[in-house]
This record gives C-alpha cells, sequence and structure tokens, in this order.
C-alpha cells in the first residue's frame, strides 16, 4: 500500500501596531513674591530637552506656544499674555556654541532662538527664561501654555529636539504684605476749633501693601481704655474709652465705619478688596473724633495713647483655601495741647447813680453770659483793674467800692473787691469748654459813701480777666 505525504503548509501572521507616543515635559517657574513686589524681571534656567544632530547638517532651534496665552488651571484672574515669557538658548551639550543667540518673547509664532554656523553635537538643551513682572497684576494661582521646540536643520532634514513639546507652569504665590510700617498715629488736637466744630477732628495713616490675594482690613486695639500721662497739672486722670474714636478707609466705596474696640473690626464686607492694579495698594485709615467725643473724653491736656493691631486677612474662600494673614502692630495717640481762652462778651459796663435811692441802697448790674471760657487744664479766674482808680479827668474814686461776682444761680465763683492786684474769683475748675459765666458788677450801699461830693461824669477804669494772676 502505497503512503501518501501530507504536506501542510503552516503561515504564521504577524499584525504589528504602530503606537505613536508623545511625550511631554514639565517646566515649572515659581515666581518669587520679591519680584512681583519689586515688579522686576525673574530669571530662571530650564531644559528643553535633548537635541541629537544629524551628521553635517546647521541646526535652527525655534520655540512657540501651542496655546493663545497662559491660561489658569489654578486660582487666577484671567489669562497671562504669552509675551511675558521671553525664551534664550544658553547652551547645548554643556557648550555654549558657536552660532546666534537671540532672545524672544513668546508668541503662536515659531522664532528661532539659535542659528549655528557649524555642525553641533547632540546634547542637553538650556535655555534661559526671563519673565516680565512689570507689565502683569499677579493673582495667586498657576498660569499654564504648552511650548513647542523644534531644529529642524538645513532644508528641514534630520535635526531633532525631544521630547518636543513641554509644559510650562508659572505659579505665582499667595501673599499679603505691608511695605510700610504702622508706626504711631497722631491726633492733635492744637486748637479750640476742634471742640466747636461738629465733626472734630480727623486725621490719616497711610499703609502700602502688596498682594496676590484678596484680604480684609480690620482692626482692633489692645485696651479698652486710652491710657493717659501728662506733666501738665490735672484734678483727675481721665478714663477715655476707646470707642470715642471713629475709624474708615478713605477712598473705598465699599469701606465699613467702625469705632475702636478690643475686638477686631473688618473694614470692608467679608468678600475684602480685589488684587489691585500691579499687586501694589495704599490703605488711607481715617482716625477721627466728633466734637461730642472730644468734649466728653479729651478735655484734660495731655496724650492719651492705646495698642493697635492692623490686620489684613485673605477671605477663606479665596484661592487657596484655608487661612493667610499678615498684621502690623503700632498705636494711636491723641495728643491735647494746653489751651486757653477767655472772652468778654459784652466790652462796656454802666453803674449809673442818678437818684437817692441809687446812693442809699447801692447798685447792682448783672451781665449774663458776660464770660466764655476754655481751658484744657484746671485753671483759676483772676481779676484786676489797669488803673489805682476810676477816673474822670482829674477826678477819681476808689476801686475798692467795687465788687465784682457771680449772678444769682452762678456757681463756682466768688465775690471779690476790685483791685489794682489781681483777685481770685474762681479757683483749681476742671477743664471746660465754653464755659459761659454770668457776672454781677456792685457798688454796696457801704461804699456809696465814697462817692459823695465827687463832680458828676462818668468814671471809668479797664478791668482784665485772666487765667494767671500777673
Amino acid at each position: 500500500m502505497q503512503k501518501k505525504k501530507l504536506h501542510i503548509k503552516s503561515a504564521l501572521t504577524l499584525a504589528t501596531s504602530l503606537y505613536t507616543i508623545h511625550v511631554q515635559a514639565q517646566i515649572n517657574v515659581n515666581l518669587p513674591a520679591a519680584n512681583i513686589t519689586a515688579r522686576t524681571d525673574y530669571q530662571q534656567n530650564f531644559t528643553s530637552g535633548t537635541y541629537t544632530s544629524a551628521l553635517g547638517l546647521l541646526p535652527t532651534i525655534g520655540v512657540k506656544s501651542n496655546t493663545a496665552n497662559f491660561s489658569n488651571t489654578l486660582g487666577g484672574n484671567g489669562p497671562a499674555p504669552l509675551n511675558l515669557a521671553h525664551i534664550k538658548l544658553v547652551s547645548i551639550n554643556n557648550l555654549t556654541v558657536l552660532g546666534t543667540f537671540t532672545e524672544i518673547a513668546l508668541s503662536t509664532t515659531n522664532q528661532n532662538i539659535f542659528a549655528a554656523v557649524a555642525s553641533v553635537a547632540s546634547g542637553t538643551v538650556l535655555n534661559n527664561l526671563r519673565l516680565a513682572t512689570a507689565g502683569f497684576t499677579w493673582v495667586a494661582g498657576t498660569y499654564t501654555a504648552e511650548l513647542f521646540f523644534l531644529a529642524p536643520g538645513l532644508l528641514g532634514l534630520g535635526n531633532v529636539i525631544t521630547p518636543a513639546t513641554h509644559t510650562m507652569n508659572i505659579i505665582v504665590p499667595s501673599f499679603i504684605t505691608p511695605l510700610t510700617t504702622a508706626g504711631t498715629t497722631s491726633i492733635l488736637v492744637n486748637n479750640l476749633s476742634f471742640y466747636r466744630t461738629p465733626a472734630g477732628i480727623s486725621t490719616s495713616k497711610a499703609i502700602s501693601l502688596t498682594n496676590t490675594v484678596n484680604y480684609r482690613p480690620s482692626l482692633q486695639t489692645g485696651n479698652s481704655n486710652f491710657s493717659f500721662s501728662t506733666a501738665l497739672p490735672h484734678n483727675s486722670l481721665p478714663v477715655t474709652p476707646v470707642s470715642s474714636v471713629a475709624t474708615t478707609l478713605t477712598a473705598i466705596p465699599t469701606a465699613t465705619p467702625i469705632t475702636l474696640s478690643t475686638t477686631a473690626q473688618g473694614l470692608t464686607p467679608v468678600a475684602g478688596l480685589a488684587v489691585p492694579t500691579n499687586n501694589s495698594q495704599t490703605l488711607n485709615y481715617a482716625f477721627s473724633i466728633d466734637a461730642t467725643k472730644l468734649k466728653a473724653g479729651f478735655l484734660q491736656a495731655g496724650t492719651y495713647s492705646v495698642p493697635i493691631t492692623y490686620t489684613w486677612n485673605k477671605p477663606t474662600a479665596t484661592y487657596p483655601t484655608g487661612t493667610l494673614q499678615a498684621q502690623d502692630a503700632g498705636s494711636l495717640e491723641v495728643v491735647v495741647s494746653d489751651l486757653s481762652e477767655i472772652i468778654a462778651n459784652q466790652s462796656t459796663v454802666n453803674l449809673t447813680f442818678s437818684t437817692a435811692s441809687h446812693y442809699q441802697n447801692g447798685v447792682n448790674q448783672d451781665m449774663p453770659a458776660h464770660l466764655k471760657l476754655s481751658k484744657t487744664t484746671p485753671y483759676n479766674v483772676y481779676v484786676r483793674a489797669t488803673s489805682a482808680n476810676f477816673a474822670s479827668g482829674v477826678n477819681s474814686v476808689p476801686l475798692n467800692v467795687m465788687r465784682i461776682g457771680p449772678m444769682p444761680g452762678q456757681t463756682g465763683m466768688q465775690t471779690v473787691t476790685l483791685s489794682a492786684t489781681a483777685q481770685q474769683l474762681i479757683n483749681g475748675a476742671d477743664p471746660v469748654i465754653d464755659r459761659s459765666l454770668n457776672i454781677r458788677y456792685s457798688i454796696p450801699a457801704s461804699e456809696t459813701s465814697k462817692l459823695l461830693n465827687k463832680p458828676a461824669g462818668t468814671y471809668t477804669t479797664n478791668i482784665i480777666f485772666s487765667f494767671v494772676a500777673p
């Protein structure tokens, strides 16, 4: 039996799939707060992959962005323009190579950063990034653009950079930094008009800050009352609450006025103030005391002072989430000068003797609101005549016929006999603003005999009221 051979032809088919693998590198640029504050350029070297040379080909190396701008991937406040980034070739394979190095402002158009005049060995490509900070308001977050590097060589053959695509992230830190110290803010009460004008007195403290996040300014004092010091006379130590002082931010439409307290109080709504143009802003803190509170708490001359803390808080919901705070300690002082004033509202006082009863009973002349006194230290009031007698031509009447003292109902004053030597009407009264005195001038019946046998006429002298005995 003839055997048959079975021939089996086996075919093995291998399917090959081709994958294009895209490698993308990360370039992280941590922009320092100092450069944002100073508005100075920041520079950083970075590698853009490996250059592979094709023998005999003269390369050019170019770069462009595949995205229209640096877009926000975290935080931020809108895109940043590409031309903030300036790129320049530093070296290839750790060697500064012969050729033309050009710094370019990044754009979506390919621009050469290197053109060779001879073949270049393969190796790592090192570039320099110069980031211009002055032309942009930086808000905390991450700004991202895709960079593409290419090195086609002469006629577009052979040379490559791998990886060609890079993601550049500009990382902007969150910070709030005061640029000026709080120091001491002084309210100088050096004129009585502040007590008389309803608005009182105010002063302003300017504090500059730089920041990349929203913030809410607040204030608080270290004590509930002002401490007081003086080298001037005083009857008692004043106790003046810090709530006598009102505070607000000027030129801020959303400002919230407060009165000072030991509790921190915000000067704006919770959302705070937005990051300002060019990341810098000057806040003007206005401190004011109205006339009513000046009279109630700041009559005594001296220095009233309290520690005060300025705080700037990032709202917790603002990127990045969580707390961020800056503080500065200072003080507020109200300096009251030793101020004094006496005004006579009527410049002439007449006592007339024209009937027999005047000589029998004496004469009184009441002068309501005759004097108005203001003094920021305890005070005495004296009165004296400027001459030795009342005179009418060559005739005279002795000064001691006249008494000067309070009208009925007027308190805190005694009656004195007029003299060329200062006599004390008021002793050690508390500081006061615009105290009105009702004065009685009189010649009592006991003194009218000194007027008898005097020629008719007007007998005069000048009378001086003063706080000191000259």
